[in-house]
């Protein structure tokens, strides 16, 4: 089942820049996850298949719960046209109430560390680099998009099985794999393939190869920007929106699956390095 969560946090000092890079965030959940599973905490460094996907720590406009409603994910579309999320532009000052979301994937691995995770979290507070931060609380799973979860079957079930056209508005920037090489530019196949692995490892309803075939690019709003991760690590990513289309005479079964898997990406992101901050997205309902 996949899930999502938003961690409430407040910052006791300032929060340098280079330490709200994707590796020093991917080390805190590391820890955070130790502090419940030490053994799970070290699984997850090897796992062949990235288990989890996190968002860049953000400033909440106003704090703690009163924050859901200044979620970015949660804005009308013709505000989120000019906003993003903010991912690691500059430090976070002492006294900002911050939010962190974490996407778990695997049902195996993650069984029921959610409530144990939001316990062990409130103990005591948990560093990024020398900034102390404080977890507050955990949202609540309702909230639409941001914090939610659903089951592997009930994302297959309500997926659309009419739906062609299929919106990304990339939330943070992405990269995706070209052969041995990693590029800004989002195909077809790198941004439905990853879905797709990772679908068929996690939800035991596996999609063959060809369910794609039917999916081409149709419009692009995009930009590249560069970001550094940490560890010496920079990438030149994409921002922006994307749209595919499913072609005609299609079998509505061969819909419903790629519609599934964009569903999917709300929890999953697009593209490599989600572990790191990097392809959270966000899906846009087109009506023809």
């Amino acid at each position: 089942m996949p899930e999502s969560l938003v961690i409430n946090l407040v910052s006791e000092s300032t929060v340098p820049l280079q330490y709200l890079r994707g590796h020093h965030l991917y080390r805190l959940f590391l820890t955070l996850v130790s502090a419940v599973d030490a053994e799970l905490s070290q699984a997850l460094q090897t796992h062949k298949h990235r288990a989890f996907a996190l968002s860049p720590l953000q400033i909440a406009s106003q704090p703690q719960l009163a924050s859901v409603q200044n979620l970015k994910f949660l804005l009308p579309r013709q505000q989120l046209e000019s906003t993003t999320l903010q991912y690691a532009n500059s430090s976070i000052p002492a006294g900002s109430h911050c939010w962190w979301r974490i996407a778990l994937l695997d049902d195996v691995l993650f069984d029921q560390i959610s409530p144990r995770l939001e316990r062990a979290a409130a103990r005591q507070p948990w560093y990024l680099g020398p900034a102390r931060l404080h977890v507050t609380n955990f949202l609540p799973a309702r909230i639409p998009e941001w914090s939610s979860y659903n089951s592997y079957q009930a994302l297959y079930k309500q997926a659309s099985d009419t739906n062609r056209h299929l919106t990304f508005q990339l939330m943070t920037p992405a990269v995706f794999r070209q052969g041995d090489r990693v590029s800004p530019l989002p195909t077809r196949e790198a941004v439905f393939h990853g879905l797709r692995k990772y679908w068929n490892y996690y939800s035991g309803l596996v999609f063959a190869p060809d369910t794609i075939n039917a999916i081409a690019a149709k419009t692009f709003d995009l930009r590249t920007v560069s970001l550094p991760l940490g560890n010496n690590e920079t990438i030149v990513g994409c921002l922006g929106e994307l749209t595919f289309q499913i072609s005609d005479q299609v079998d509505p079964l061969v819909i419903k699956r790629i519609n599934a898997l964009t569903d999917f990406s709300r929890y999953c992101g697009i593209g490599q390095k989600t572990f790191l901050g990097l392809g959270m997205v966000r899906t846009i309902t087109v009506t023809k």
